[in-house]
């Protein structure tokens, strides 16, 4: 596993029981999501049959989303997905982390 994804994984294994705001900008796009999180996993690309999965770290909990009105609607699933793909940590601090992956720019910090 490369060392700034275990990097990650323990970062977030020290918040486990916390809320996490999770602060997904991909394209135009940005979307918050306000997750309680529980446990994390890990899944390697080279472990699984789909060729469209990529390595990625699941947060297992749950989580809600602000919508186009504002709205916080629970998410429909009890999990987070960081594909992390190209993975660079920008900035790692006790309440905040800053990341990029080939896909998208994150900000994940305490709530």
């Amino acid at each position: 596993m490369e060392a700034n994804v275990q990097k990650l994984i323990d970062w977030l294994e020290a918040r486990k029981g916390t809320t996490l705001v999770i602060e997904k900008r991909e394209l135009d796009d940005l979307d918050t999501v306000h997750f309680k999180l529980e446990t994390v996993d890990y899944r390697n690309a080279d472990d699984v049959i789909d060729d469209y999965l990529d390595s990625a770290v699941i947060l297992r909990g749950t989580g809600s989303t602000l919508n186009a009105d504002g709205e916080l609607v629970p998410l429909p699933q009890p999990g987070y997905e960081l594909a992390v793909s190209g993975l660079v940590l920008h900035e790692v601090s006790e309440a905040k982390v800053d990341l990029q992956t080939s896909r998208a720019k994150y900000s994940l910090a305490v709530s």
